[in-house]
């Protein structure tokens, strides 16, 4: 995502004063209408991001299944969506304090360039990305290559692609504060030293990096898995009209429609997702595409604020997908608000069998 994006939203507005908390020295002195606005919304986007991201948590921790392939990315995934809400808490807050934080030797050059630079919360956006594209290269291979499932997507293959995630997608973000932030004589400076030519190429590359080729990958993904499945529920309604009538076979069939219905279930959650990061996401993506390569982009202008706060939302929507279509969460949902005791040694063995058998079923 665009380091612009969520910017400090400008400092040219016009200001208004807080009242001085009386005791801190005019802590509070001066932030601008639009520093307000963002403070806010920092603060609440991201304690409804941590709401639902950590009820999220909660639940696959109490799910039998949870360690089946695609719980894991999509509790890979809430986990980056908890600390992307975390931070914008944080930030908000520290937006509040810049005045009086002091930026000085190593810590202020860190601080101005990894902090104020919003290293932290664009990393945890494209870390978020990237976990989302693998979801939809997971699903693929589970809906038509389910006979390589096994084999690529195993429990410990799973636990290595979620580490790369986190160690690779930021990669992009690393440019903005080695070359583009400073600390100097106690405050932090913007400076590119870029030309304009290059400044033109790196928005280029940031915005395939972390968009258009994560939305071509998952869009081609979707669009194979959707008519796959569509295919293979009409093999089985023909199937199931010519089949035998033994009670074998009638039973065969039952197990092959209910797995291919939580197939259908999960596949129809991910691409949901899908669908709200297109949404959420498109609008600010391609408004700073054109402004890196030279646009207009008014940071006071309703436009602008509108993508920002539609990126936010991002963080705060996918629970909710969660509770309304993925039906394990659902169950694990209702576990969790009628557990009134802690789990016995034997109810313990049974959750472990059924993890151990499961590893490489295909959800």
């Amino acid at each position: 995502m665009n380091n612009s994006t969520i910017s400090s939203l400008s400092e040219n507005s016009t200001s208004i004063l807080l009242a001085d908390i009386p005791g801190k020295g005019g802590l509070f002195k001066s932030l601008s209408a639009t520093d307000l606005l963002s403070v806010l919304t920092y603060w609440i986007v991201g304690t409804v991001g941590i709401i639902g991201n950590g009820l999220v948590c909660m639940v696959f921790k109490v799910i039998r299944r949870r360690r089946s392939q695609v719980n894991l990315f999509i509790l890979n995934q809430a986990v980056a969506d908890f600390v992307t809400s975390v931070l914008l808490v944080t930030f908000g807050t520290t937006r509040v304090f810049r005045d009086v934080i002091p930026i000085k030797g190593t810590t202020g050059e860190f601080i101005c360039r990894f902090w104020w630079s919003r290293f932290f919360v664009f990393s945890c956006f494209a870390v978020s990305t990237f976990n989302l594209t693998t979801m939809s290269i997971e699903r693929y291979i589970a809906v038509v290559h389910p006979l390589s499932y096994s084999i690529v997507f195993n429990y410990r293959n799973v636990i290595v692609i979620i580490t790369l995630i986190w160690l690779i997608a930021p990669i992009m973000q690393y440019i903005f504060p080695i070359w583009m932030y400073a600390a100097s004589s106690g405050s932090c400076i913007f400076q590119s030293s870029w030309t304009f030519t290059a400044g033109c190429i790196s928005g280029v590359i940031l915005f395939c990096w972390e968009y258009f080729f994560p939305c071509l990958i998952m869009s081609s993904a979707y669009i194979k898995i959707l008519l796959t499945l569509n295919s293979k529920e009409k093999a089985l309604k023909v199937s199931h009209e010519h089949g035998s009538s033994s009670n074998g076979a009638a039973e065969h069939h039952h197990r092959k429609t209910i797995a291919h219905k939580r197939r259908r279930n999960i596949t129809i959650t991910l691409f949901l997702l899908f669908i709200i990061y297109i949404l959420c996401w498109t609008p600010n993506q391609f408004t700073f595409l054109q402004f890196n390569i030279g646009g207009p982009l008014d940071f006071n202008g309703a436009w602008y604020h509108f993508t920002v706060v539609a990126a936010f939302l991002n963080t705060t929507l996918n629970p909710f997908i969660y509770a309304l279509k993925h039906s394990q969460f659902q169950q694990g949902l209702k576990a969790l608000c009628k557990r009134s005791r802690k789990v016995g040694p034997s109810d313990d063995t049974a959750n472990r069998t059924v993890v151990d058998t499961n590893e490489t079923v295909i959800d």
